[in-house]
């Protein structure tokens, strides 16, 4: 299936590999997971990352010399654990478990052993490492919260068929925009294949959309939980090959475009490094926008997202600068541009045989179109 964007008439498929012709396979499942639930990582600045995530819309919930815990405004004690470390690192993330037989029957099936959590809220996890080596726990029975009062509908607006807003001005506070939730992660494999099939197995998830080389083969995967009838997010955890391994970005729900944009403008007032945005992307829908923390990991803002039940089918599509966004501003180059540790990652790669020269040429040449005809 295509996606129509400015510059996407000139783009050419190759008709006997097109996307799809390479399906991604699901797995027997183990279980299905229900939530995102934390990220987990090492601080070397525990004060300044408190202060970063203060400013992008957290809040503390608890935090001491060795440990920090960052809430959002829902029922979840922390969406962010940092570790006091002499260098910082994204270290692995949590996963709900729908219940505790469930929690048991992952626990058997992976010979893996059930702990209590000493965090707030208690609970219990088994603990896993993804083919990556990212810590991969599996949570059940945390304790909630209660939510934090902050404006939870849209703005009211006015439409030339509808003027809702009469006497009155459209005002947003100069405040950090408050995070919601934890929506998803991106990760980078050069075990593609088996990166992806491990995270469907274990969790039941499913392939929401797959963007996909010349040769017809998946190079990145849009991954959604398996909630049945009820709705999940476009995606919750993204894999991506040729980006290195590990951590890539995460995202964070706000509202809706008024909260986006009054983030980006506390953020800019706070001096903090702006990556790209604001924008709509077209896979997912998310209204966007990226930032870099203080250690430099890529956090983005989002608002009106897709939903979608368990039924829909994967859909494949070619891989492309241009289809990253619908609209907003222009792509910067530094999105696809790698990092000493990125090429380095992807040398062993090519070592290990997990990436082959082709398909660095055929990944290449997808990312080298501009992504507007304009640019």
């Amino acid at each position: 299936m295509s996606m129509q964007y400015a510059g996407s008439d000139t783009l050419v498929i190759n008709e006997e590999t097109p996307p799809g012709s390479v399906p991604l396979v699901r797995p027997d499942v183990i279980i299905n997971v229900d939530e995102l639930s934390y990220l987990i990582w090492d601080v070397a600045d525990i004060d300044a990352q408190e202060s970063f995530l203060q400013d992008f819309g957290m809040m503390t919930h608890e935090k001491n010399q060795n440990q920090l815990y960052m809430r959002g405004y829902g029922h979840a004690p922390y969406l962010y654990l940092g570790r006091k470390a002499k260098k910082s690192a994204f270290k692995g993330l949590g996963l709900k478990a729908k219940s505790r037989t469930d929690l048991e029957e992952l626990a058997r099936k992976t010979n893996s052993r059930i702990e209590a959590i000493q965090r707030p809220g208690g609970g219990e996890k088994i603990s896993l490492k993804d083919p990556n080596g990212v810590l991969v726990e599996v949570v059940y029975g945390i304790e909630e919260l209660d939510p934090i009062e902050t404006r939870r509908d849209i703005l009211p607006a006015n439409t030339p068929a509808n003027y809702i807003r009469v006497n009155k001005g459209q005002r947003t506070q100069m405040m950090p925009s408050p995070i919601l939730r934890l929506g998803h992660c991106v990760l980078g494999a050069n075990n593609f294949e088996g990166t992806v099939r491990w995270y469907m197995r274990h969790f039941g998830l499913l392939a929401t959309d797959a963007l996909c080389i010349q040769d017809g083969s998946p190079a990145i995967a849009f991954l959604r939980l398996n909630r049945g009838e009820l709705l999940a997010d476009h995606h919750t955890i993204v894999i991506g090959k040729g980006g290195g391994e590990g951590y890539l970005h995460s995202a964070y729900e706000v509202v809706d475009i008024d909260a986006v944009a009054q983030g980006q403008q506390y953020l800019k007032m706070k001096k903090h490094k702006h990556v790209w945005g604001l924008g709509r992307h077209i896979l997912g829908s998310q209204l966007f926008d990226y930032w870099h923390d203080t250690s430099g990991f890529e956090f983005e803002h989002y608002a009106d997202g897709d939903v979608f039940t368990a039924s829909r089918e994967t859909q494949y599509h070619p891989l492309d600068s241009g289809n990253v966004y619908a609209w907003g501003d222009d792509l910067p180059k530094s999105f696809f541009a790698l990092s000493v540790k990125q090429v380095m990652s992807i040398l062993r790669g090519l070592i290990k045989g997990d990436i082959s020269l082709p398909w660095i040429k055929q990944a290449k040449k997808a990312i080298s179109r501009p992504p507007r005809p304009w640019l």
